[in-house]
């Protein structure tokens, strides 16, 4: 008996089960419906490659959410109930007001009077990360890609300046050497200095 009202009351705080005070009427056990639904049957199909083009665009940092579910092929009804619907509805006054488990049962009370199965909400929510998630993959591929162009595109500009570099200091030898050579022939005509030596 123990174990049956830990899951009746384990089943209330998941919003599963709803007690009720027991009636006088009623002698038999109660009758409790419950649903599941699997992660499988919330997983849905979106658009992988629409989102990989969107992701190609140049400004793709800056595309809105509601272009990335647009792309997933994740419908954005109004009339429907979403996750961003639920969201709205979750800040509301009234439902902010409440506690937790409050909050929850006047959520899931609202949704049944409506007859909104609170599973194509979660599968709405599902949807939409798993449309993130990919428009996500999609850029950081582009980003590895433009990182490693950028990489190379350093490298050779590092590659050039030490050629430019060692170039310019072949050349300044040779020039040193050139004004050293022209002192001392000059220096058999006149005893002062006139050739300008350049630095080592």
């Amino acid at each position: 008996m123990y174990l049956i009202d830990m899951l009746r009351k384990l089943g209330d705080r998941l919003g599963i089960i709803e007690m009720a005070p027991a009636s006088a009427k009623l002698q038999g056990p109660v009758k409790i419906q419950t649903r599941t639904v699997t992660l499988t049957e919330l997983i849905t199909s979106i658009r992988v490659t629409e989102l990989r083009e969107l992701a190609g665009m140049p400004s793709e940092l800056s595309v809105p959410f509601e272009e990335v579910f647009r792309a997933a092929g994740i419908p954005g009804s109004p009339q429907s109930w979403t996750i961003e619907r639920l969201e709205e509805f979750l800040k509301g006054d009234a439902i902010r007001k409440l506690g937790r488990e409050q909050a929850q049962h006047e959520t899931l009370r609202m949704l049944a009077e409506g007859g909104v199965d609170s599973s194509d909400i979660v599968r709405d929510a599902v949807a939409r990360d798993q449309a993130l998630d990919a428009f996500e993959d999609s850029i950081t591929a582009k980003r590895r890609e433009w990182l490693e162009a950028k990489r190379l595109e350093i490298r050779q500009v590092e590659e050039e300046i030490a050629s430019e570099e060692k170039a310019w200091s072949e050349w300044k030898k040779r020039k040193r050497q050139r004004e050293k050579d022209m002192a001392q022939a000059v220096s058999y005509l006149i005893d002062k200095p006139v050739i300008s030596i350049g630095e080592e």
